[in-house]
């Protein structure tokens, strides 16, 4: 490694230890309801509970390293989320190892097409690697973030291992032996995200036929095929034992339910929800698994009987969101496309780029499709962090940078200011990062736990939700305690509008299907019959001891 290369290395490592660190410490405390459903599932695994632990809506692979974690560790409740997010920095740290290696392909590749591409009288090596660090952690801590408890830093792991494999099958190595490794970083990236699935057959094709051609596939790509269903079909067996019918996974179903188009009812729900108490609406979750919130826990178990539906306008309008997203975030990052046009438009030659695109499709065509398939359902930063740091550093290779050095400097002095760029918007949300850090923390989710906890709320007792907050119900998680029912958040203005007779055969409701207590992350309209749980924000309300029978109240 070239000594210049070496520094640009130190520095830029130096610089993503300190922000991530900062980003994943300053959120310590904090957990989505993404992460109580993976902890919750983590714990299921540890306990051997197989039939909640195989779950049809979360992969398992984030909840297997969290087990592990706690396994190796035994973090005390206070601190589970604090060792979370410091398992997400260390995914991170190993992603950008990953990326380093699917760079390195990169310039490799670059190099064979343009051997003074990385001249150092023009754009020396140091400067690509200044433009792909930069790629890196715009991603990683821009669009993907080490705030959110998801497994999207995980996958982002596979995907740069896999980008750098498809360069080496695709122009330089193309053995048995790699090709498996291609199948099983693929097999692990469907354990990561169920999305992986249908993805990685994009992906397999594309090495298959990126050496030989469409006429004459490369039937080694059956290795890779093989090997990635020796890792992934065992998940999607015991899925699909326990969902009734063959699937690996139910989360792309789901999520188009609640973002493009309600199922069709015209099967009747096995599961529906139980409706308790009507104006008011309340409903009680009575589910087979041991969870927090057994709605978030497993969506496909309530929808278990329902079929898609396709709608074309509510497609079209899922479309233009995406659209609408699409350009918000590019919009945040115009110093890149900005660098790139400059480039572009001094070589003055549109042929060559198209060319070498068209030669490198097999490259840049998976994470097209992704993005393409996230379209379809919903576009979020997270998602689509590593396909776009893909796709943007390929514009850049197929540049023609012969005409380009002409000028010279011209190739490092945009990457530089691209990277100047991009730190300074790196530091500026690192500002109040490593002020939370200094400052010092409060970890309001374990306070509500303890209120409930002395107020003789004990592990398993089942209680109830009025609204819902962002935080996830952790407090829950936290003591232990199983959310059965809940009044929505559009219905709690129905709540409070009621007589006191009525929200007292709203509290009789609950009592009967075994609720100890309300809770309410907002301060009631009338305190009587609640209590403050300390300066947390939260209020209870104690029902009495539940009777023994079940009663619906319209």
């Amino acid at each position: 490694m070239k000594s210049a290369v070496r520094k640009t290395r130190v520095i830029f490592w130096s610089f993503a230890v300190t922000a991530g660190f900062l980003q994943a410490w300053s959120y310590r405390f904090y957990i989505e309801p993404d992460g109580v459903n993976y902890l919750d599932v983590a714990a299921a695994y540890r306990r051997a509970d197989w039939s909640a632990a195989i779950n049809g809506y979360w992969s398992p692979l984030y909840s297997w390293l969290l087990a592990l974690v706690q396994a190796l560790f035994h973090p005390s409740a206070f601190w589970e989320s604090t060792f979370l997010h410091l398992l997400n920095f260390a995914v991170f740290l190993l992603a950008l190892r990953c990326f380093e290696f699917f760079f390195s392909q990169l310039l490799r590749l670059v190099r064979a097409e343009s051997p003074d591409a990385t001249d150092d009288e023009m754009t020396p090596e140091w400067a690509w690697w200044v433009l792909g660090y930069s790629a890196f952690l715009l991603s990683a801590l821009r669009l993907i973030t080490l705030s959110t408890d998801t497994p999207d830093m995980v996958l982002a792991v596979w995907l740069f291992l896999a980008s750098g494999l498809l360069i080496q099958l695709g122009r330089f190595q193309n053995g048995i032996l790699r090709h498996a490794l291609f199948g099983g970083v693929l097999g692990f990236a469907y354990l990561t995200k169920s999305v992986m699935f249908p993805l990685s057959f994009v992906y397999i094709f594309a090495s298959s036929i990126s050496q030989t051609g469409w006429k004459k596939p490369d039937f080694r790509g059956l290795v890779a095929l093989a090997a990635f269903a020796v890792v992934s079909l065992p998940f999607v067996t015991a899925v699909s034992r326990t969902k009734g019918y063959v699937t690996f996974g139910e989360t792309g179903k789901i999520a188009y339910f609640a973002e493009v188009s309600a199922p069709s009812m015209e099967g009747k729900l096995i599961h529906p929800m139980h409706q308790l108490f009507e104006r008011p609406n309340i409903f009680e979750y009575a589910a087979p698994f041991t969870s927090t919130f057994p709605p978030w826990y497993d969506p496909s178990y309530w929808y278990t009987g329902a079929t898609l539906r396709f709608d074309l306008r509510a497609q079209l309008r899922a479309i233009g969101r995406a659209a609408v997203n699409y350009f918000h975030i590019l919009s945040t990052e115009k110093e890149w496309i900005a660098g790139w046009l400059v480039l572009a438009i001094f070589a003055g030659n549109w042929r060559e780029p198209a060319r070498r695109l068209l030669g490198w499709w097999f490259l840049w065509l998976p994470s097209l499709a992704m993005l393409l398939l996230y379209t379809l359902v919903l576009i979020e930063p997270r998602y689509i962090g590593v396909p776009l740091t893909v796709i943007r550093l390929i514009l850049f290779a197929a540049l023609p940078w012969q005409q380009i050095m002409v000028a010279r400097r011209l190739g490092t002095a945009v990457f530089l200011a691209i990277g100047i760029t991009t730190g300074i918007t790196i530091i500026r949300a690192a500002i109040p990062e490593l002020a939370a850090c200094i400052r010092p923390a409060s970890h309001a989710q374990w306070a509500v736990a303890q209120q409930l906890e002395n107020r003789n709320l004990a592990a398993g007792d089942r209680i109830a939700v009025l609204g819902h907050t962002r935080a996830g119900d952790y407090w829950a998680h936290l003591a232990g305690l199983r959310i059965v029912a809940d009044i929505p958040t559009e219905e709690v203005p129905a709540y409070w509008a009621a007589s006191p007779e009525r929200r007292a055969q709203v509290s009789a409701a609950l009592n009967t299907v075994g609720v100890r207590a309300l809770v309410s992350a907002t301060q009631p309209n009338e305190m009587s019959g609640w209590e403050a749980l300390g300066g947390t924000g939260y209020y209870v309300q104690i029902l009495s001891r539940p009777n023994s029978t079940e009663t619906t109240i319209r």
